[in-house]
């Protein structure tokens, strides 16, 4: 029986101590603050890449999916807007956290963080539909997609 456990230690790998945070936030990771910059956070799910896309209000995003950062102005209008619907909404860590039904498999969450705070899965609650919307919109426009991208010099 010992031996038999020995044997399966010897094969599964080990892993060392956690590596010490970073001292800085990496690009994109930072919490945003000001009350013109937001970043829009989707899961993913097993089928799909989830990303984190930094919009300001003057419409220029950041967008890392994946190993891909990419960098874009969407319309000012529509990022407008969406700055419009978060300053509407109120704190977004005050709004009611809403239930619905997501594949286990193939269900995403979308959250927004604005000034701090971070809202609940926007693609649940009926009260941040317009933030969904929004945030589906800017995703589109800046470039997201559901498909594998291709490797830095692959085909």
């Amino acid at each position: 029986m010992i031996v038999a456990a020995l044997a399966l230690v010897a094969v599964l790998p080990t892993y060392g101590p956690l590596p010490a945070p970073s001292p800085t936030a990496p690009p994109g990771m930072r919490i945003p603050v000001a009350p013109t910059e937001a970043l829009i956070v989707n899961s993913g799910s097993t089928n799909t890449a989830g990303y984190r896309l930094r919009v300001d209000s003057a419409g220029r995003t950041t967008l890392q999916q994946g190993d891909i950062a990419l960098r874009k102005t969407v319309s000012v209008r529509l990022a407008q807007r969406f700055f419009a619907d978060l300053r509407a909404a109120g704190p977004l860590d005050a709004m009611r956290p809403a239930r619905c039904m997501k594949s286990a498999s193939f269900g995403t969450t979308m959250t927004i963080v604005y000034r701090g705070k971070t809202s609940p899965d926007v693609s649940c609650a009926s009260a941040g539909r317009r933030l969904d919307e929004d945030a589906l919109a800017l995703a589109d426009a800046a470039g997201v997609t559901i498909t594998a991208r291709p490797l830095p010099g692959g085909p």
